[in-house]
């Protein structure tokens, strides 16, 4: 499995897709981690409080498209390029197969979290306030690589489900951005159940939460959209080793 890992390590490492998309995640981090900092027309004053750290944090978590579309990558790709036959040969059970690509996608949801939480010290540091680490900061540094890396399975689940990439990729963005956004609308109580719904409730600190708007329905607590996700997060896998085991290649 370590030998499988590491060579799905460098399949992932050596396209030159990864790094763009990696590259653009980060801008995006950066940015809206900047306007959470130095707008103080939209967020206010930034002063170092406990929550506002936890909030900077969490904009990271914001941008988990980011890991989801590469982790649709990680097995689409084996598909688009037909390389997967050969995947199969050197490594014939299907279920390490797609475990491997799995833990890969954990990896890649914790490096990202890593790699945007330096570009969030950096920015705090450019700021030059002193910054209060309490308990909704230290539940932000869990919970937002725990996040991610669920999102990461979710999107390897997927692409093995579905295939193909362009397909795998349009309906999946499609889904996030347009389906969850209108069910919102009109379904408000069932909407916040849906999964990326509750993985959004995840990286919403408290102070997030006590400020939403009165009347507006407020989302699942950040526990409770993570045991949600999990949840969709382990039919999906299953249903992906269950298909994966039957489906010819």
């Amino acid at each position: 499995m370590n030998g499988l890992v590491c060579a799905e390590f460098r399949k992932l490492t050596t396209v030159r897709t990864t790094w763009i998309i990696t590259a653009v995640g980060l801008f995006l981090v950066a940015l809206t981690a900047g306007l959470f900092l130095f707008q103080e027309d939209l967020t206010g004053p930034f002063t170092g409080t406990d929550g506002e750290l936890a909030a900077l944090v969490d904009q990271i978590g914001g941008n988990s498209v980011i890991v989801l579309v590469i982790a649709l990558l990680v097995m689409t790709t084996e598909f688009r390029h037909g390389t997967i036959g050969r995947t199969l040969q050197v490594t014939p059970s299907r279920t390490t197969v797609l475990t491997a690509k799995l833990l890969i996608g954990v990896i890649y949801g914790l490096l990202f979290f890593l790699a945007g939480l330096v570009v969030v010290v950096v920015l705090v540091v450019i700021s030059g306030e002193d910054v209060s680490l309490g308990e909704q900061t230290a539940a932000s540094l869990w919970q937002g690589p725990v996040g991610l890396g669920l999102t990461a399975m979710f999107g390897v689940a997927v692409g093995a489900l579905v295939r193909n990439q362009v397909v795998a990729i349009t309906v999946t963005l499609v889904y996030v951005f347009v389906g969850e956004t209108i069910f919102n609308q009109f379904f408000p109580e069932i909407a916040r159940w849906l999964p990326f719904q509750a993985l959004n409730a995840v990286f919403l600190s408290d102070e997030a939460m006590a400020n939403m708007p009165e009347g507006m329905l407020s989302p699942l607590d950040p526990p409770v959209g993570l045991i949600v996700f999990v949840g969709y997060v382990t039919v999906f896998a299953a249903a992906a080793i269950v298909l994966m085991r039957k489906r010819d290649v």
